[in-house]
């Protein structure tokens, strides 16, 4: 369905609320299952927190869960700016063998306005079609929630633009997720309007700027999340879980020092082929034959930790 812009300001929430009343039934998680998340700043942002990954585990105290957050600040749904030779998103979702994605988009591509929204629709058709088509566990396809991008928070500074014209454009992309999900059979999650409603029942901001969430934006947010995935509502918020979520914090640390390594060009990209010697008579050795051990160890340590 393409929105005229003159319907543009109104229309796309109601489109957002009639497609998701027939969207597929709510997440199953098995035993044993490899939860990845993937997307933006949204996403890559939510490892700090821990509180959505925090109820997964206390939901599911004796499935072995495993969560890993691949997120990635600027990302779009079919744009990854890497060093050289970085995996890529896909093969990352193989290494963790994803047997869930929970994908966020929209946002940044949002900024492209009413123009873009037809080419997104089709990139992301193209999207949910690869990643329904993988078997990034080497036996079946994953299982799939897409997530709209949040609205941006009014802010009360002249300094900040203001949030209007950003917001009808991140619903009209929230209303062209919902339409390509649903035609792809996908679970999907409005989270623009409920997070307006967050903002507007907030005693102080949600955000730092408008559009990245403080540690208490996603507090508030994973209820949200929790219960549009699941079905039910979160685990209650006690000692118990404040404690699995400081344990989360320290999995997803290691976890980022491993996924995010810093100077990755020395790692993967075109330094990291340049020979030297180990020392008097021994082999000529490079960076990759030195730092690949390194991020083996850091997936055990995250291991040991999650």
């Amino acid at each position: 369905m393409k929105l005229s812009p003159l319907l543009a300001l109104v229309y796309p929430a109601l489109t957002v609320s009639a497609l998701q009343a027939a969207a597929p039934e709510k997440l199953e998680l098995h035993k044993g299952d490899h939860i990845a998340i993937i997307g933006n700043a949204l996403a890559d942002r939510m490892q700090h927190d821990g509180t959505l990954e925090a109820f997964i585990h206390k939901a599911y105290p004796q499935d072995d869960i495993s969560i890993r957050n691949l997120g990635f600040a600027a990302d779009e749904v079919n744009l990854h700016v890497r060093s050289d030779d970085v995996p890529t998103p896909d093969e990352w979702l193989t290494r963790v063998k994803a047997d869930v994605v929970l994908a966020f988009w929209g946002f940044n591509e949002s900024f492209k306005g009413y123009e873009g929204v037809e080419k997104f629709k089709s990139e992301m058709d193209k999207y949910l079609k690869d990643l329904k088509s993988a078997k990034y566990n080497g036996t079946s396809a994953p299982r799939i929630v897409l997530f709209s991008p949040i609205a941006e928070e009014k802010v009360a500074d002249p300094n900040f633009p203001d949030s209007t014209r950003n917001n009808t454009n991140l619903q009209n992309y929230t209303a062209a997720m919902a339409e390509v999900a649903k035609a792809n059979d996908v679970q999907f999650v409005d989270l623009y309007n409920p997070s307006l409603q967050l903002y507007k029942a907030a005693k102080t901001p949600l955000t730092h700027n408008g559009i990245h969430l403080t540690m208490p934006g996603y507090q508030a947010l994973a209820p949200v999340i929790y219960k549009a995935v699941f079905g039910v509502e979160p685990p209650p918020v006690d000692a118990s879980l404040e404690r699995i979520r400081q344990a989360v914090e320290v999995t997803n640390d290691m976890w980022l020092s491993r996924y995010r390594t810093v100077d990755q060009y020395n790692i993967f990209g075109g330094r990291s082929t340049i020979g030297y010697e180990s020392g008097k008579g021994g082999p000529k050795l490079d960076n990759r034959y030195v730092l690949f051990p390194e991020l083996a160890v850091r997936d055990v340590m995250t291991d040991n930790r999650e």
